[in-house]
């Protein structure tokens, strides 16, 4: 079934391509998973592989706070649609960790309204693409409340023909004085043969505010390479440990032991739990 998905809160320049994705995607069972905390809650979830795809209704409570950790794990070519919509009361914090390990195509949204006072949200995703995989993000942080937060962050790497759009955007309402929004995007290139879209958006309709954005897109630097061929390791090698560093940076803040040590690189710097 074709679908439209991933549409940014504005339109973008046309040439750039990146507005709503238009794509097949298999039909699913229509189901909404709504999740409320109450004042004062806190909650760590976990979805894996399937359970991690699908729509959620999310509402955080004042003072709440709400870590959501998504993992799609390598090993299956299904295509996968997520859209997250979440709206934070005063003081909320929800913060989203997103890790894809490649495989099939990905469509992810993630819509954070942040409508109270104090409220912040953020974002950190891990992606290691190869092959032919297709990573397509939407990620918004709507700042309406006085004082809001918002950090988007994403880090990456890409071989063979894979492609990766990201859109991030940090919307300023009117009212939301004080409020900061920062998007960053950490990206290696393996080959030439990839497919690196990313587009950062600001848009404001208040005066007092800060809003920054920023990312490092490139190839693995040739005198590190060299240096690291030398000590005996083979190019292959090479990439697997720069491409699973990548995924270490988010790794590594999951608020939950069991998966930082199961995911993360393991004591010798070579590989992780997926192997």
């Amino acid at each position: 079934m074709e679908r439209t998905v991933n549409k940014p809160i504005a339109g973008t320049f046309g040439w750039l391509n990146a507005g709503a994705t238009r794509t097949e995607l298999p039909d699913a069972e229509e189901k909404i998973r709504r999740l409320v905390l109450e004042d004062g809650e806190d909650k760590v979830i976990v979805y894996e592989d399937e359970a991690a795809a699908g729509e959620f209704d999310i509402l955080l409570g004042e003072n709440s706070t709400l870590s959501l950790i998504q993992i799609r794990r390598e090993g299956s070519d299904r295509a996968e649609q997520l859209d997250i919509r979440v709206r934070c009361m005063k003081n909320a914090h929800f913060h989203w960790f997103r890790l894809h390990f490649g495989g099939g195509r990905t469509y992810d949204n993630c819509s954070v309204q942040l409508t109270g006072d104090g409220s912040t949200f953020t974002a950190d995703m891990g992606y290691r693409l190869k092959d032919d995989d297709i990573y397509d993000v939407n990620c918004e942080a709507v700042h309406e409340g006085k004082g809001s937060q918002s950090a988007i962050r994403a880090y990456g790497s890409l071989a063979d023909r894979a492609g990766k759009l990201l859109r991030g955007t940090i919307d300023f309402r009117t009212g939301c004085s004080g409020a900061e929004g920062n998007e960053t995007e950490d990206v290696l290139l393996i080959d030439d043969t990839v497919n690196s879209r990313s587009v950062p958006m600001i848009l404001c309709a208040e005066e007092d505010v800060v809003g920054n954005h920023g990312a490092t897109i490139g190839r693995p630097d040739e005198n590190m390479l060299f240096y690291m061929e030398t000590r005996g390791l083979s190019p292959e090698k090479i990439y697997e440990m720069m491409s699973q560093a990548k995924m270490d940076v988010v790794i590594r803040k999951l608020p939950d032991e069991r998966l930082r040590a199961e995911l993360g690189t393991s004591e010798d710097g070579y590989g992780n739990g997926l192997e």
